[in-house]
């Protein structure tokens, strides 16, 4: 049976963005992550988190985490609608689940990655709902260039920008030793990946290692927000 056995976050605005639009939470075995965009998107992510951390405490199970999702859709997108803006919100989350409850399970929508380092080798579990993303799952563009495509920015699937949803859900293989990372884009928008998994190395304590990342993401330019949540599985 795979539990944390330590976690924590970090977050910062970075030198160039005016506000901080990311949200985190860290409540019970519920971990996640919002980057809002977009004239709102700090209220976009803030809601977001606020009604999923509502739901799934209302229904701490599969089923409630994935109503809680949609719910936080429902709210976001009511703001989005109610502001007249063009706002939203990514959401990836995961929910370490006993066995019982059938093991951990992950669900995102956008582009807030989920990373996983196991043996010293950092591996994205999460599929970048964006133009980039998906023109790198079709094999049109490496990872590497996708870092620099025009349209990295570009989502096309996040909280808000409808009524309807569509999340990737599925289990989470971890083991004992592995350490998580859940964060926001901008811990990849100037570092490289070889930068942000030896800041992560298991070596440091969680709250060390989310700080450093968020350091090595500034020191990479910080054009972007950057948050960070670290879980060591133990």
């Amino acid at each position: 049976m795979a539990s944390v056995s330590g976690a924590a976050t970090a977050t910062d605005q970075g030198p160039v963005r005016e506000s901080n639009q990311d949200a985190a939470l860290v409540e019970g075995i519920l971990f996640a992550v919002s980057d809002g965009f977009g004239p709102g998107g700090e209220h976009a992510s803030r809601i977001a988190l606020e009604v999923l951390a509502a739901g799934f405490a209302a229904a701490p199970d599969r089923s409630g985490l994935i109503g809680a999702v949609r719910e936080a859709n429902d709210q976001v997108f009511a703001h989005v609608s109610a502001s007249g803006t063009s706002s939203g919100a990514t959401l990836t989350a995961v929910a370490m689940f006993g066995d019982a409850e059938g093991g951990p399970m992950v669900i995102n929508i956008g582009d807030s990655p989920l990373n996983r380092i196991r043996d010293g080798v950092m591996r994205q579990l999460t599929d970048d709902h964006s133009v980039s993303g998906e023109l790198v799952r079709t094999g049109e563009i490496t990872r590497e260039e996708a870092r620099y495509h025009p349209h990295r920015h570009l989502l096309t699937r996040a909280l808000g920008i409808g009524p309807y949803i569509r999340p990737d859900l599925f289990d989470l293989d971890c083991r004992p030793g592995d350490r998580l990372l859940i964060s926001s884009d901008g811990l990849f928008a100037g570092a490289e990946d070889a930068e942000i998994a030896a800041a992560a190395a298991a070596d440091a304590e969680p709250q060390t290692a989310a700080q450093r990342l968020v350091q090595v993401a500034n020191d990479a330019g910080g054009s972007d927000n950057t948050t960070v949540i670290v879980i060591d599985i133990g």
